[in-house]
């Protein structure tokens, strides 16, 4: 399978960072993509404040996935891409939507990790994601075969929640994210998105938005955490190819997660 992932700066105007989600759905179709994803954030600017968010996420969210749908369509293309949600509450929520080739929603993954650190404090802002039974807020999403789990950002410094993904049989992980520039911050992103790779022994999936907020440094690893694909500064999109067969090469290789007598336990 053909997967792309996308480099973009979302701003505070939502139809112009439609309309470059679209540019980009075009893009990866043409390069004969089956599936793209997006940064967090992608619907409207992280930097936001709680009651810009809140208004956008009222009154923007529906049409702006809408508009994605129409994309998905149009292309024959899924989409998994971060938006903000309505929560119920003053704060919203920060999701990663799957839209399918068909125009529907086809899951969703609001965002269990909030990012209270390096003075940041993402949590007045958003709602941490309710835990549920049997861990079922980790959303894996099956498409021709494959299946990816969707993570979100500040989820990639917890591995216990890629291990979840793993019992529910993914294949790859995306870290959609908007890691925000700081002092060593691209070494973190780099070597904790190989750490997962390698020690998952799964294909990573991890657009991110471009400096001079974030990082930038989107790319698609592959099982034993060689980078195949990437954008390094500018926007744009990579696309590579996911082989199953190498990644069951690696898996009979390394057979880790075989040899883990810890698990998880269901909460």
């Amino acid at each position: 399978m053909k997967v792309s992932i996308s480099q973009f700066k979302s701003t505070p105007d939502i139809a112009a960072n439609l309309k470059k989600a679209v540019d980009h759905i075009g893009l990866a179709a043409a390069e004969g993509a089956r599936v793209i994803a997006f940064p967090e954030a992608s619907m409207v600017a992280f930097e936001s404040s709680r009651q810009e968010l809140h208004t956008h996420a009222e009154n923007s969210a529906a049409w702006f996935v809408e508009g994605i749908a129409k994309s998905a369509v149009a292309h024959g293309i899924d989409v998994l891409i971060g938006i903000y949600e309505p929560s119920g509450e003053p704060r919203s929520s920060n999701v990663f939507v799957h839209v399918n080739a068909k125009g529907e929603i086809a899951g969703r993954y609001e965002k269990v990790h909030l990012y209270d650190a390096f003075s940041f404090q993402e949590s007045a802002k958003n709602r941490h994601a309710p835990l549920k039974p049997n861990h079922d807020e980790v959303y894996v999403a099956h498409i021709d075969g494959v299946k990816f789990g969707i993570l979100n950002c500040y989820d990639l410094r917890f591995p216990e929640i890629a291990r979840i993904a793993m019992d529910k049989g993914a294949d790859a992980l995306v870290y959609g994210a908007g890691w925000i520039a700081g002092s060593l911050k691209e070494l973190h992103w780099d070597t904790l998105l190989r750490a997962r790779a390698i020690e998952n022994t799964c294909f990573v999936l991890a657009p991110c938005q471009p400096p001079p907020e974030s990082v930038g440094m989107s790319m698609i690893l592959d099982p034993s955490g060689l980078t195949v694909a990437g954008v390094a500064e500018q926007q744009g999109i990579c696309t590579a190819n996911l082989d199953l067969e190498r990644l069951q090469t690696v898996r009979e290789a390394l057979p880790s997660l075989k040899h883990r007598r810890y698990r998880i336990a269901p909460n």
